[in-house]
C-alpha cells in the first residue's frame, strides 16, 4: 500500500530529510499504476503532497547550504500556516538570515484546472484549459468537453501572470488583517497552463 504524508505532520526534520520523504512519497505514487489517477483526482493525501508538501521542498532545496541549515515542521494539517522553519549556521549568527520562520503555500491555477485533471482521468487526453467546458452530473460521471485553441505569440503569459498576482494579493489581504504571523514567507505554487520556455517564464 502507499504510504500517506501523515507521519510527517507536526514532526521537525532536517530540510533534505523532509525533502527525501516528499519525493519518496512522490516516487511511489508514480510507480503505482493508479498512481497518476490518484495525483490527479486530489484526495487528502495527495493534494497534500502536491499543493503542500513539494513546494516546501522546493523552497528548502533553494535556501538550504552552508551557514544556513534549514529544519522543517509541516503543521499544515492543524494551523493556519504549512510549515515552521528553524534554521542554525553562520549565516543565522551573523543575522543575514532569519533563525525561526513560518511558510504559506498557496495556488496559481488556471479556473479550469480540476476540469483538466478530470477530463485526463475519464477520457485520457484534452486540449487546452481554456477550451474544457462540464456537462451535467457529478465529478468523475459527468462528460468534459475539450475544444481545441490557441495562442498568438506571448498572449499566455499575460493571464497567467494575472492569475499569480490574484494569488499573492489575496494572501496579502490575509496578511494585513493578522491572518498570518509576521515572520510568514508565501509560496506561489504555479501550476501552468502551457508549455512555457524559460525567457518566457521570465518575462511572466
Amino acid at each position: 500500500s502507499l504510504s500517506t504524508p501523515d507521519h510527517l505532520h507536526d514532526r521537525p526534520l532536517d530540510g533534505l530529510e523532509f525533502c527525501r520523504h516528499d519525493y519518496e512519497r512522490f516516487d511511489e505514487l508514480h510507480a503505482n499504476p493508479e498512481g497518476g489517477k490518484k495525483l490527479r483526482e486530489r484526495e487528502r493525501p495527495e493534494k497534500a503532497l502536491v499543493e503542500e508538501l513539494l513546494p516546501i521542498a522546493k523552497y528548502v532545496q533553494a535556501f538550504y547550504g552552508p551557514g544556513q541549515y534549514l529544519s522543517v515542521r509541516w503543521v499544515g494539517q492543524s494551523q493556519r500556516c504549512e510549515a515552521k522553519v528553524v534554521s542554525t549556521g553562520k549565516l543565522v549568527e551573523l543575522g543575514q538570515w532569519p533563525a525561526h520562520g513560518t511558510l504559506e503555500v498557496t495556488q496559481a491555477l488556471h479556473p479550469n484546472d480540476h476540469l483538466m485533471r478530470e477530463r485526463l482521468n475519464t477520457e485520457g487526453f484534452a486540449f487546452g484549459l481554456d477550451g474544457l467546458t462540464k456537462g451535467p452530473g457529478k465529478p468523475g460521471e459527468r462528460t468534459i468537453h475539450s475544444e481545441p485553441t490557441g495562442i498568438a505569440n506571448q498572449s499566455h503569459i499575460h493571464p497567467f501572470a494575472t492569475l499569480m498576482l490574484e494569488s499573492i494579493k489575496a494572501k496579502a489581504e490575509v496578511m494585513a488583517r493578522g491572518g498570518y504571523p509576521s515572520d510568514t514567507t508565501l509560496i506561489l505554487n504555479c501550476h501552468l497552463t502551457t508549455v512555457f520556455p524559460l525567457d518566457e517564464w521570465d518575462a511572466a
